[in-house]
Formats: structure tokens, C-alpha cells, sequence
């Protein structure tokens, strides 16, 4: 396993991209998952103002923004009722985004907006000259979108992903992303690392323009073998919001 990555915020304290795949690409473009619920909303709309400007200087994307409808299936302790995906071209612009003074003082506004806040990184798997998603802000605010995040072997995925993909497809469903985890954070201060809670071994958005298409696609025998694999499955339905 790679060695973390780290950024020195203060003489005790590191901020740390810990891998967690054997085969861990720095270079590589790499989504930040943000899976919370809100305490006070116009105080996280406030940090997100500020936020996404140092998002931007390092040449972060949003790529998803979006609101809990309802949760179809999984464990309730789970739930939560916001889902921001960031996208970095690579490790060291997430670590770089840490560094300015600034951004790391805002995010005292995130901590006390945000309670049940679970955090990890990604590869996005996705071709993406074929993807639906776009990560603009291009959207139908008509669709929905089903989320499934699971834990598991996320190679089956990897290796079964095109035949998933077409699955979705016959039943009307654009894939949106699907990412894998394969990094979680972590601050070090005077020698002890904690992390936030992550629960995802690979997250995956489908865009749909009804639940009917949605319940007939986790119905179908690849699906429902794909969640077979799994050692745990959570559904939901979100609305974009960006």
C-alpha cells in the first residue's frame, strides 16, 4: 500500500490522503464524496460561497449537488440527506486546497453547519466520452437520480461495469458516476490520526426521468446480482440541486 499523502497545517497537525488500494494513483482525477445532513443551512450555504472559490484555484469541479427524496433500501443509520460530489485532478490539488489559510478557517462554518458528515475519495470509473455526467451545471431538474452505494468487492463492479452500464441503459437510466473508493482523509495531531466516518466501498449515481424506470432497473438479474455480491446495499432517490 502507497504511503499517505500530507500537508503540514501547523507545527503538531497533518492533514493526510490515506490510501486504500494497493495501486494508488496521485495523478489521477479523484472525487471528494460529502455524505451529511445540515444543523443550519444558510450557515453551510455561507461556507460554500467562500468554499467553492478555493475549489476553483485548484482547478476542483463540482460534479453533483443533490437532496434525499426518500431511501428504497439499506440500513437507516446510514441515511443521510445531502450528497456533494467535488472532483480534484488529482491528490495533491485536494492537499493544495488545504493549504490556503483560508479555506481551513471556513471550515469551521462547515462543522457547525453539518452533523452525521461522512467523507471519502474516489476514482471515477466512468468512460468519459460515453458518460452522461458531465459535472457541469447542465441539468434536467425534471430527472432523479438513483444513488447505491455499497460495501463489497468494488473489482466485481470494475470488471462487470460496461454490462451494469447497458442494464441501466434498457431501462432508460443514464449512469452518472461511479466512483470506488480509494482514499480516506485523516488529521494527525501530536502522533494521533482520527478520520471521519466512511461507509463506501463505491458509490453509484443513475439519472432517470422516473421512479417506474428506477424500480424496473433494480429489478433486473444484473443488478440484482451485482447487490448479490455485496455485503451491504443502500438505495435512494435524490434530486439535483446542482
Amino acid at each position: 500500500m502507497q504511503a499517505p499523502l500530507s500537508t503540514t497545517v501547523s507545527k503538531t497537525e497533518k492533514v493526510l490522503i490515506v490510501p486504500v488500494v494497493e495501486h494508488f494513483d496521485e495523478h489521477a482525477d479523484m472525487c471528494a464524496i460529502n455524505w451529511f445532513n445540515l444543523k443550519t443551512p444558510w450557515m453551510y450555504q455561507l461556507y460554500g460561497l467562500i468554499a467553492s472559490r478555493f475549489v476553483t484555484k485548484v482547478s476542483g469541479k463540482l460534479y453533483f449537488k443533490g437532496h434525499l427524496i426518500r431511501q428504497i433500501e439499506g440500513p437507516i443509520d446510514q441515511i443521510r440527506e445531502n450528497l456533494l460530489i467535488v472532483c480534484y485532478p488529482g491528490a495533491r490539488k485536494f492537499l493544495e486546497l488545504v493549504d490556503f489559510r483560508i479555506f481551513r478557517l471556513i471550515s469551521v462554518l462547515r462543522l457547525a453547519a453539518v452533523k452525521k458528515f461522512a467523507f471519502g475519495f474516489t476514482e471515477n470509473i466512468l468512460d468519459k466520452s460515453t458518460s452522461a455526467g458531465s459535472g457541469d451545471s447542465r441539468f434536467n431538474t425534471e430527472q432523479i437520480y438513483l444513488v447505491h452505494h455499497f460495501q463489497g468487492d468494488s473489482n466485481w463492479l470494475r470488471d462487470n461495469r460496461q454490462e451494469i452500464f447497458a442494464a441501466a441503459r434498457r431501462h432508460h437510466l443514464e449512469v452518472y458516476f461511479c466512483g470506488l473508493t480509494n482514499a480516506h482523509i485523516a488529521r494527525e495531531k501530536s502522533g494521533q490520526r482520527q478520520s471521519p466516518e466512511f461507509f463506501m466501498d463505491g458509490i453509484v449515481l443513475f439519472a432517470a426521468n422516473s421512479e417506474v424506470d428506477i424500480e424496473n432497473f433494480t429489478r433486473d438479474d444484473l443488478q440484482t446480482t451485482f447487490m448479490r455480491n455485496n455485503t451491504e446495499n443502500s438505495l435512494y432517490l435524490f434530486s439535483r440541486t446542482h
